[in-house]
């Protein structure tokens, strides 16, 4: 591949990697001299070691499970969490990508109606890797929810993971706090929405039909979350 070292001012490019041929990254986090890598069509996630910049190498790949994919992730010492969710872009749906962004999303993955909706073919919640050796992930704990599975994760250490996550009977992402005191058994410990995406317990969405209202993820600080949303005019 052809890297021009003229792209941006004030930047040299000193290294490439090709993501052991997969080059759709993500999310991209560098803990300890590696880099996770999130992908979007690759499936999984990529681990790079950046350790020597001009040159890095990729040392592993983690397969995610069927129909799920695990672009978005988070490091912090010894932890990586990872997002488990449906494969939104194999849906045929979402073939025509500006579906994705307009509408109810848990309408069109079948997760909004309080009956259940679709049959579910992919894992949904967040995974919790010990990566105390950088290049070969443990993974030792799960948090399952229900629904269409998380999507953005915000963890800096500590007790409070904070996620946005599609959960059944809601028109889309809402917002998680989670419980890490035992890494190996993450558990919820709140949510939050807007109101009007709750249709299970009868809310009815103010705006209209074509639009969507949901959280894309929340970055924290202190103790004030200041969350993304999703209100697209188009």
């Amino acid at each position: 591949m052809d890297i021009r070292p003229d792209h941006a001012r004030n930047m040299r490019l000193v290294g490439h990697s090709d993501q052991g041929g997969r080059g759709d990254g993500v999310q991209l986090m560098v803990n300890r001299g590696h880099a996770y890598v999130g992908h979007m069509f690759s499936k999984g996630f990529s681990i790079i070691d950046v350790r020597d910049p001009a040159n890095p190498r990729t040392v592993n790949y983690i397969e995610a499970p069927f129909n799920t994919w695990n672009i978005h992730l988070q490091t912090h010492e010894d932890l990586l969490l990872v997002v488990n969710a449906k494969d939104m872009f194999a849906s045929e749906i979402f073939q025509d990508e500006r579906a994705y962004y307009k509408g109810a999303l848990g309408k069109k993955v079948g997760t909004a109606e309080p009956a259940g909706g679709s049959a579910r073919d992919w894992t949904a919640g967040m995974s919790v890797y010990d990566i105390s050796r950088p290049s070969v992930p443990r993974l030792i704990g799960f948090l399952p929810v229900e629904g269409g599975g998380v999507h953005r994760i915000w963890y800096t250490g500590g007790r409070w993971a904070y996620l946005s996550v599609l959960l059944d009977g809601f028109t889309d992402y809402i917002f998680m706090t989670v419980d890490m005191t035992d890494a190996t058994e993450p558990r919820e410990a709140g949510r939050f929405w807007l109101p009007g995406m709750n249709l299970a317990a009868g809310e009815k969405p103010a705006w209209t039909a074509d639009r969507r209202y949901g959280l894309h993820h929340a970055i924290v600080c202190g103790d004030v979350a200041y969350a993304a949303c999703v209100t697209p005019d188009w």
